[in-house]
């Protein structure tokens, strides 16, 4: 058959027509196959290279918008194009809450603002923790009672004129109470008070039901939901602290990435909020697992972000660099076509460019715009970069009776 008019009212209908044929791939097993198509090698029983297109002229071509480019091996940098969004450093990020139930009655730091670590940022007035400081008093006072106590009947035993029951009856009375003071201690500081607010509840009788909550590292208020008069709880997180100097972009590799990149690999990342600008950083974190519905491997890139221009959740590209460049075949995306079974670009088989035949092909790296080519085209061969999709309709339209130029079926 010969190309007629209707070839470009006809594309976007044979396009819908080929993505229904070819939706539901299968595997040799009979299962879904979830690889990306680019990683799959040619499918032994294919017979697509059997098949030639041939135009009717070259205003057919024209009008179809071929564009033909020769096939050249070149220096090719192995660089991995993952997309990426930007996230707090979590080793340098914290959400607080107060560890005691009670009312808020002062917010002293508000959203944006930098903090050092000890600052006071929220303070709390709970009666759990005024009555847990009274305990610690009471049983301070209770076991100096009981050591004196314990002393005086031990020092009676030693004059003979005591009795050994009642001082080990006090020796122990004064243990229990010491382990009293060390209970009550370990309360306060699981409430949040530190070593010198332990000491100041000790020296002064502090009972005061206020509770300082104080920032754990130097960083920027990031969030904050504490509302003065409002009751909280543990449960409540209250404000969250971010130290944004390093950040984190997150990516998801494919398996295939893999085997190419590694931890301390060197990597630049692109935003689409801050065009024009790049970021240098190294991937510091490969996930051990790859995600069961994605086939992808999670990773991490840590960058420098001493201007604070990042900033969490931003997208942009990051290209990993592999570590490896040497001399190979690529050739643009657009013009490999899956036609259903393997993966092939269109070859220039006649010096008027009237005449392709398709070429199977193994593709070995995914270089951004081309594809590494291990096996298939050659050096110097003219292939078909864009329309390259009118001629695999074209064949796949062939083989159901419906194709609009003459597709020639050659025999081995």
């Amino acid at each position: 058959m010969r190309i007629t008019l209707n070839l470009l009212r006809t594309t976007m209908a044979v396009l819908i027509a080929v993505t229904m044929t070819w939706a539901f791939e299968v595997n040799a097993a009979g299962q879904a196959d979830l690889g990306p198509r680019w990683q799959r090698p040619p499918a032994p029983h294919c017979t697509t290279a059997k098949n030639v297109v041939r135009l009717a002229s070259a205003d057919i071509a024209e009008a179809a918008g071929l564009v033909l480019a020769e096939v050249k091996a070149a220096a090719l940098e192995r660089v991995v194009h993952r997309n990426v969004e930007l996230a707090y450093n979590a080793n340098r990020y914290v959400r607080l809450s107060s560890r005691v139930p009670g009312v808020i009655s002062e917010v002293l730091k508000d959203l944006g603002q930098p903090v050092r670590k000890g600052d006071p940022l929220v303070v709390v007035d709970s009666g759990e923790l005024g009555s847990a400081k009274a305990s610690l008093l009471q049983a301070l006072e209770t076991a100096k009672l009981w050591q004196t106590n314990a002393g005086r009947e031990r020092s009676l035993v030693e004059k003979g004129i005591g009795v050994e029951r009642e001082a080990l009856e006090a020796e122990t009375k004064a243990a229990e109470s010491q382990i009293e003071v060390n209970r009550t201690r370990q309360q306060l500081r699981n409430l949040g008070l530190s070593a010198d607010q332990l000491k100041t509840v000790e020296e002064d009788g502090d009972t005061s039901s206020l509770l300082q909550i104080r920032a754990p590292l130097d960083g920027i208020i990031v969030e904050r939901n504490a509302v003065l008069g409002e009751f909280t709880d543990p449960a409540r997180a209250l404000l969250a602290i971010a130290d944004t100097a390093v950040m984190w972009a997150r990516v998801d590799l494919l398996e295939g990435d893999v085997a190419s990149v590694h931890i301390g690999s060197r990597a630049s990342v692109r935003l689409d909020g801050l065009p024009g600008k790049t970021f240098s950083g190294t991937l510091t974190w490969i996930s051990t697992q790859v995600d069961e519905k994605t086939r992808t491997v999670a990773a991490r890139i840590e960058l420098e972000n001493p201007d604070g221009q990042l900033r969490a959740h931003m997208f942009g590209k990051a290209e990993i660099a592999t570590g490896g460049a040497g001399k190979a075949i690529a050739i643009p995306k657009e013009a490999v076509q899956w036609e259903g079974c393997c993966n092939v670009a269109f070859v220039k088989a006649d010096d008027k460019g009237l005449v392709f035949r398709p070429v199977r092909l193994t593709l070995g790296f995914d270089a951004g715009d081309h594809y590494e080519v291990v096996e298939g085209v050659k050096d110097g061969e003219t292939i078909v970069t864009k329309g390259s999709f009118i001629l695999k309709n074209e064949i796949l339209r062939d083989a159901i009776g419906a194709g609009c130029c003459e597709v020639e079926h050659l025999k081995k």
